[in-house]
């Protein structure tokens, strides 16, 4: 199974550069996971038409946005526990005190906030942030692709999405 992670589009409304996003790299994922910071209600709606769209809310998202989200989820697939935060605070050490945050029992965490992409293995937990989709604040905006097999170790792909 592949699993679309992204984050901090900060987006007031959509645009033609993020509906390729969601048309190349998105829409063909099992399953889309947006890790905050989406920020409008117009970008929420146009994730919502994947089919398995699963988001949290960031801090910078409006309250209307907010309203229709949670601050961590956790879920199953393919055997695997998967939980979601936004983040809070400095990027240094913000891996760690996310996977501290959600403690044992999970196999990947995802997180945004910082919008550097990050892969690191923490207490034997994958641990990821995907980056930002629109505002990097490190290289080129990015976004993951995850692949989940059951019995097969997790996979993490940085996809860089240029200009």
């Amino acid at each position: 199974m592949l699993l679309a992670v992204l984050s901090d589009t900060h987006l007031s409304k959509t645009n033609p550069r993020f509906e390729r996003i969601y048309d190349e790299f998105l829409a063909p994922a099992d399953t889309v996971l947006h890790c905050g910071d989406i920020v409008s209600p117009s970008v929420l709606h146009h994730l919502m038409m994947h089919p398995d769209l699963k988001a949290v809310a960031g801090n910078m998202d409006s309250w209307t946005t907010r309203e229709m989200l949670t601050d961590t989820i956790s879920f199953e697939a393919e055997g695997f526990t998967i939980g979601a935060a936004h983040g809070w605070g400095s990027a240094r050490g913000l891996a760690e005190r996310v996977a501290a945050a959600f403690g044992p029992g999970y196999d990947l965490i995802c997180f945004g906030h910082s919008h550097i992409f990050q892969h690191t293995v923490v207490d034997g937990v994958h641990v990821v942030n995907p980056g930002s989709a629109c505002q990097s604040r490190s290289g080129p905006p990015s976004l993951a692709h995850i692949t989940l097999e059951r019995g097969e170790p997790i996979r993490v792909k940085k996809i860089e999405l240029g200009a």
